[in-house]
Order: structure tokens, then sequence, then C-alpha cells
């Protein structure tokens, strides 16, 4: 398990915790971003920005955000 930002464009992700606080938390939930949820990375290594799709919506955010997601690779 690793940060968002450690893994490579167009690998298959799933989401299984955040690191932050509770308004980054909320944040990700508004925008979709749910533990367990399965996303391909599609944009994005190191700095950002980091575009997260599972195949019918697109969800981006920058570096800041993607370090306080771990996910591990499908």
């Amino acid at each position: 398990m690793v940060p968002l930002t450690f893994m490579e464009s167009g690998s298959l992700v799933e989401i299984v915790r955040f690191q932050c606080g509770g308004r980054c938390c909320r944040r990700l939930r508004e925008l979709g971003v749910v533990i367990g949820s399965r996303y391909k990375l599609t944009a994005g290594t190191g700095r950002g920005p980091f575009i997260l799709s599972d195949g019918s919506n697109r969800i981006g955010f920058g570096a800041g955000m993607a370090i306080k997601i771990i996910v591990r690779e499908v």
C-alpha cells in the first residue's frame, strides 16, 4: 500500500484508506472517492495533477491531496 503519488499513470488502483483530517476526507467523499473503489490513474506522476477514472467519471486533484490517498495496485 502506497500513496497515490507513487503510482504510474495507467495503473489500476483500489482506495485503501485516507491519511488526512476531517475536511480533507469529507472533500474526497464529496468528489466520489470512497474506500474500496477502483479507479484507473489516467494522468499524474510525482507533482500532479492526478486524474482518476472509473469509466464514466473523471476526478482530478493536486499532489497535496493525492499523497493522502493510500492505494494498492489491482
